[in-house]
């Protein structure tokens, strides 16, 4: 790696620190603002973290398809539950930070591009750029595809068993935008009939 390109890296993930150190005092502030209005703890933190999801997203979004395979790997592994509107995610610092020591300014593999803020907001948008990166990562190699089928390292098992319900809440998030995704494509379709 040239002194340029180090440097580049370097700057590179600094102001991803940054901007995840803003987006976690943004939440942090709007969870305080909730609980001061007599919101409870939980209620406050949803709303909070509704506030800042599509900046949540497109951060992650970039993170995502900026990281390396195995940090990918890693922090699918720590930061299992994002919560329904990224609460969780937003608490997990040490996760989150660890995968922003590991981004590149170029993506390291063929992923999709990351979203802006705006097309973050959407649902359905959102939807898509998971399916899109789910089936982008799991071809990477055996260990991404074992992570986003809920299956352990390893051979595929021979026999199609349900998911346990520790992966379903795993992917969580991922499974609702899913759902988000089909839905308005259901409504869509009704709607364009009548």
């Amino acid at each position: 790696m040239t002194a340029n390109a180090s440097m580049e890296t370097t700057n590179y993930r600094y102001y991803r620190r940054m901007a995840w150190q803003i987006l976690r005092s943004r939440y942090a502030a709007a969870v305080a603002e909730g609980l001061d209005a007599g919101a409870s703890d939980t209620d406050a933190r949803r709303v909070a973290a509704q506030s800042v999801r599509g900046d949540t997203r497109a951060f992650m979004s970039e993170l995502l398809t900026h990281a390396p395979v195995p940090a990918v790997l890693v922090f699918l592994g720590a930061a299992q539950e994002w919560g329904d509107s990224g609460e969780r995610l937003l608490e997990q610092e040490g996760a989150v930070l660890a995968l922003v020591d590991t981004v590149e300014p170029r993506p390291p593999w063929r992923g999709p591009e990351a979203l802006s803020r705006e097309m973050a907001e959407d649902d359905a948008r959102w939807g898509v750029w998971v399916q899109a990166w789910v089936a982008l990562f799991r071809v990477t190699g055996p260990e991404a595809a074992a992570a986003v089928d809920q299956q352990p390292a390893g051979p595929p098992p021979q026999t199609s068993s349900p998911p346990t319900s520790a992966g379903l809440r795993r992917w969580a998030p991922l499974l609702y935008s899913a759902v988000a995704v089909v839905g308005t494509t259901a409504v869509v379709v009704f709607m364009t009939r009548k």
